[in-house]
């Protein structure tokens, strides 16, 4: 009644029809938030992050949900938590948004997290491992396996596919390096693996001398690392240009193409605990693969492929819902099952929202990164509840 008087005032069928448009239920915007590291160190998983954040978003607005639109609102973190404190207070109060996904690291998964649960905001974080992420409240998710989970996984890979047991540790000094280490010292001893050393370095550091020399010394049968792509790639050809031929394992975010690109043939061999299943044959992960491809440049990695997946997540938790209110999408999402991750089968949430999914490990191959094998052991993989 009100949109019939205004219009008659208008005067105009052409003034009536635009305002019937904008006040349609059909023109409006689901706002989601996005933080991810667009400029600094992490820029290049950044980039990644929101190639795949667009992708996505465009794919769901393709079918709409509810019969509205996505609008992703997009800010750099820089990966720093006092820009990720910045930015989650921007989005959950100037711009008013109802959804949020980190495509960030830890760190500022953990500073941004408190904001959105306080906010009554779901958030999801889609490659931040550190434990502490959802504990900031039950708003809080995260689409990837944490740290402890893929230390713990590699512990098995190492004792159990590869039958190895003398091990050097190289780990990096930040959330990601320290969870990791911590789940992979938690489990060596149920696979017989001996610590020969155990080695830090900081995200700034390329040069490694002291510790190859330690390594060395040290004659392990495996070298496990953790670390980025971006550490790893010059961390690895010092190991190799030292003389230093034993296996090594590396973290999840080794996952990255950069990686091959930087390293080269001293990659060759080198495993990846949790990285992308690229060999899957699911029809939406080889569309995802070629369409990155396309608009990137290079080839799609982990990153992308766990941020597409938790901005697909969160519009399919919103649909399950029926409604767009927080609240209700959010115990829609807390009950999702068996969800096509683009990483793995998400089979389900636990009751610290912590997905319960089988992880991947790959193996570089004539410069691709080819799967190798599932540890699929969920007890051993299960995520902590408190």
């Amino acid at each position: 009644m009100r949109t019939k008087l205004v219009c008659s005032r208008l005067g105009t069928l052409a003034a009536c029809l635009l305002l019937i448009a904008a006040t349609s239920p059909a023109s409006a915007q689901i706002k989601l938030g996005f933080q991810a590291p667009l400029t600094g160190p992490a820029a290049t998983d950044g980039k990644s992050a929101k190639i795949a954040a667009d992708m996505a978003v465009e794919k769901i607005n393709a079918a709409g949900v509810l019969g509205q639109k996505i609008e992703l609102i997009t800010y750099d973190d820089q990966a720093k938590t006092e820009e990720a404190v910045f930015t989650a207070n921007k989005l959950a109060g100037q711009d008013g948004v109802k959804f949020a996904v980190s495509g960030s690291y830890s760190a500022s998964g953990r500073a941004a997290a408190p904001i959105f649960q306080q906010a009554g905001v779901p958030f999801i974080s889609a490659y931040g491992v550190h434990p502490d992420i959802t504990r900031a409240g039950n708003d809080v998710f995260r689409g990837v396996h944490l740290g402890p989970p893929q230390g713990r996984a590699a512990a098995k890979f190492i004792g159990d596919n590869l039958g190895l047991k003398r091990v050097s540790i190289v780990t990096m000094d930040n959330d990601y390096g320290q969870a990791t280490l911590e789940g992979f010292k938690s489990a060596v001893d149920q696979f017989g693996i001996k610590v020969l050393g155990e080695y830090s370095y900081s995200l700034k550091d390329r040069q490694f001398g002291s510790i190859v020399a330690s390594v060395k010394r040290d004659n392990p049968d495996v070298v496990y690392v953790t670390g980025y792509f971006f550490t790893a790639a010059p961390l690895v050809t010092q190991l190799r240009s030292a003389g230093i031929q034993a296996p090594i394992v590396g973290s999840q975010a080794f996952d990255a193409q950069k990686l091959i690109e930087i390293a080269g043939s001293a990659v060759e061999g080198v495993y990846i605990v949790g990285g992308l299943n690229r060999d899957r044959d699911m029809p939406e992960l080889k569309e995802y693969l070629a369409q990155f491809q396309k608009r990137a440049g290079y080839a799609g990695e982990n990153v992308g492929a766990t941020v597409y997946s938790a901005v697909r997540l969160m519009a399919d938790a919103i649909t399950r819902a029926g409604t767009p209110d927080p609240a209700k999408a959010r115990d829609a999402l807390a009950a999702t099952k068996n969800f096509p991750h683009l990483a793995g089968e998400l089979v389900s949430f636990n009751p610290l929202r912590e997905i319960n999914m089988p992880m991947n490990v790959n193996v570089v191959k004539d410069g691709q990164f080819r799967h190798y094998a599932w540890i699929d052991d969920l007890k051993l993989l299960a995520p902590p509840t408190e």
